[in-house]
């Protein structure tokens, strides 16, 4: 009984994976490179900066962008804002550490994503 108690506490505890929580080295597309950190988990994931400030991959540019907020649909995302990390920090860059809002609209699209991911498996 022991043993199945224990196998299913594992398994419970298993299904969510967080986000390596260590320093990681990205690279730039032209070869300079920075780092930051992970957050979220299988559901979402985002990249921080050691203050807090949201990264994400730009496909098209193949850098590393500062993140911002586009609400369209009525549905919030987080999209490349068009600035290299390494540049100056732009002033709408969303940083959890200063900004509670911030966390709530992470804190929905985390929800949304995991919600949409539960009914398509």
């Amino acid at each position: 009984m022991k043993k199945l108690l224990l196998l299913c506490t594992l398994s419970i505890l298993s299904y969510a994976v967080p986000a390596y929580q260590g320093n990681i080295t990205f690279k730039q597309a032209d070869g300079t490179t920075f780092n930051a950190h992970l957050k979220g988990d299988e559901y979402f994931s985002w990249i921080e900066d050691k203050i807090g400030h949201i990264i994400i991959y730009n496909k098209m540019s193949k850098n590393y962008e500062y993140a911002k907020f586009e609400k369209k649909n009525g549905v919030q995302n987080l999209i490349p804002s068009g600035i290299k990390i390494g540049n100056n920090t732009p002033n709408y860059a969303p940083s959890l550490s200063k900004d509670t809002h911030t966390q709530k609209i992470l804190s929905e699209i985390w929800k949304r994503k995991r919600e949409k991911r539960k009914y398509t498996h």
